[in-house]
């Protein structure tokens, strides 16, 4: 069945979260994809082949089928992946799809079959077969040392693996090398086999920009070091740098960047100042994205924005969220959340042209909560600034203003009928963020109602990493969440608070502002909402203007 069949509105909640909003000036080319849909499909399909997650491998395959990869195609791939991981686990994966597919068709879903393999005929012989091909792949007719060593398995290798596996037609070459790469990397104990796999991927026709896709998405789907073996490969196969440069259009620099977080890689835009200077170390602010958004979204215009000043700035995809990994997807976890701003600082403060003492951190609506939360007791950042904040705990708990407060014991039990339902095998139960549609939206909403569809769902602040869609049974975690109790620890370390005057969300920046300690600004910007903090040009250079002398006295 399909993964995210069960998306409901969830209408008593879902207009109040920090929405996500976006500039047209701020342009990272994202969505130029140097794989196709089908292409990507493959890494996590074949990574959770290999190393026998099934229930990872379960929604990797309805994905992959949504976007329209033949069921032929994934069996050829499960196929070959038996010469790579053993019998058991292509075995157990073919396994998995079978139930997949006649799960989707008792649902109505038909999903393409795809051409089967034609004969092949091995002509003059299948070891003259399998040799020819091998040498097309690997660019030479030498044989390793176990070969020579145990000669037979060179006789298995090119009848079986080139010939009888490799020869069939279905599938080619490049799609074939995705699959294998990604399960070597996802493997234990194959490295050198890894090496050689991604140079016949380079001799097959993958370019560089290619494999470094499939890296990252190796490192967001499985793991932050499995990817970086991958990347750390690619310099010496196309004698380049390991960077992945983007320039904005803006004429910035931004490098796409990823770092641990545990067991879960997080995903960064890193933005570098004009005459970036390799050899200088220069001050560097950390940026949080509101809840349901992407560093594509507001945090990357700010953070664009900011680096324009001369900082080294980091925008960042949460845990579970955007092009970050972990598992399940759109998971809201605050302690998590919380973590990634330790993860980012982490990052920053071993960067070789960041100054480790002067690093601060900006949080965006829910993003300021977290970053509250994390710097309370994270002396590594030296200054803390926000704009639009909120406590998403205490939103989730009580909604805009108190509103939702009697309906909390109510919400909690239905959380835990859902968990129970999961436990026992039903599909995951997503939220929406905001309204899909303007139709959805009650007569006569104002607020977040409305500025949460005007900036989510339309061009304006969309981006297709924001889904607009959370895990339902997130909210016991987040109701149990407070970023505000102890906001005075932050002193004396300084703190910024930045709010629309008109937003309907103030109360928090308030709060905050009245507990906290000094040093400690509350900075209005006239005649703003909350969610025209996001983007709009007559509120964001205030803004900018106002942070950018905060940190320039904190940090520089």
């Amino acid at each position: 069945m399909k993964l995210f069949k069960n998306i409901i509105p969830g209408a008593w909640f879902m207009a109040f979260a920090c929405i996500c909003g976006t500039a047209k000036a701020q342009q990272q080319n994202d969505t130029d994809k140097v794989l196709t849909a089908r292409q990507e499909s493959i890494i996590p399909i074949a990574a959770y082949a290999a190393t026998g997650n099934q229930a990872y491998l379960s929604q990797a395959l309805n994905n992959g089928l949504d976007v329209g990869l033949p069921v032929n195609d994934i069996k050829e791939i499960l196929v070959q992946l038996y010469a790579y991981a053993g019998f058991p686990r292509s075995l157990n994966a073919i396994g998995t799809l079978e139930k997949v597919v006649n799960d989707r068709q008792h649902s109505g879903i038909n999903d393409a079959a795809g051409n089967t393999p034609a004969a092949t005929r091995f002509i003059p012989s299948k070891f003259a077969f399998g040799k020819k091909v091998q040498t097309k792949l690997t660019g030479t007719t030498n044989i390793g040392a176990p070969q020579k060593y145990v000669p037979v398995i060179d006789t298995f290798l090119k009848e079986h693996l080139f010939a009888d596996i490799f020869g069939r037609d279905n599938l080619d070459y490049q799609h074939r090398e995705i699959a294998t790469i990604s399960a070597l990397a996802s493997m234990d104990g194959t490295a050198a086999q890894l090496r050689s796999h991604l140079q016949v991927g380079r001799n097959v026709g993958l370019s560089e920009q290619q494999l470094r896709r499939v890296a990252f998405l190796i490192s967001t789907k499985v793991g932050w070091r499995e990817g970086s073996t991958v990347t750390s490969i690619l310099p010496e196969l196309f004698n380049t740098t390991t960077a992945d440069i983007i320039k904005t259009k803006n004429g910035m620099t931004m490098e796409k960047v990823t770092f641990p977080q545990q067991n879960i890689t997080v995903a960064g835009h890193l933005f570098l100042p004009k005459q970036f200077d390799r050899h200088k170390r220069y001050p560097a602010i950390l940026v949080g994205h509101p809840a349901g958004g992407v560093k594509e979204q507001t945090a990357g215009l700010y953070a664009e924005k900011l680096a324009e000043q001369g900082y080294i700035t980091l925008a960042f995809d949460a845990s579970y969220q955007g092009e970050s990994g972990g598992e399940p997807r759109f998971l809201e976890d605050p302690a998590v959340r919380t973590e990634d701003y330790r993860a980012a600082t982490d990052y920053l403060s071993n960067h070789p042209s960041v100054d480790p003492d002067r690093i601060g951190v900006l949080g965006i609506c829910a993003g300021g909560g977290f970053a509250i939360k994390a710097a309370q007791t994270e002396h590594r950042l030296k200054a803390v600034a926000t704009v639009s904040m909120v406590d998403l705990g205490q939103l989730r708990r009580e909604g805009l203003k108190g509103m939702l407060k009697p309906q909390l014991q109510q919400r909690l039990d239905e959380v835990g009928k859902q968990r129970t339902r999961e436990a026992q095998g039903a599909p995951i139960k997503y939220v929406n963020y905001v309204f899909n549609s303007r139709e959805e939206i009650p007569a006569g909403a104002t607020g977040m109602y409305q500025e949460g569809y005007d900036y989510y769902r339309t061009p304006r602040g969309q981006h297709p990493n924001s889904q607009n869609k959370y895990v339902f049974t997130s909210l016991d975690k987040l109701m149990a969440f407070t970023a505000l109790d102890h906001v005075a620890m932050i002193s004396p370390r300084p703190l910024l608070l930045i709010i629309g005057q008109e937003a309907d969300s103030r109360y928090f920046s308030d709060d905050a502002f009245a507990r906290a300690a000094a040093p400690k600004e509350l900075f209005e910007v006239p005649g703003a909402s909350h969610i025209d903090m996001y983007d709009r040009p007559e509120y964001v250079p205030q803004a900018v203007k106002k942070l950018s002398d905060f940190f320039g006295q904190y940090l520089k």
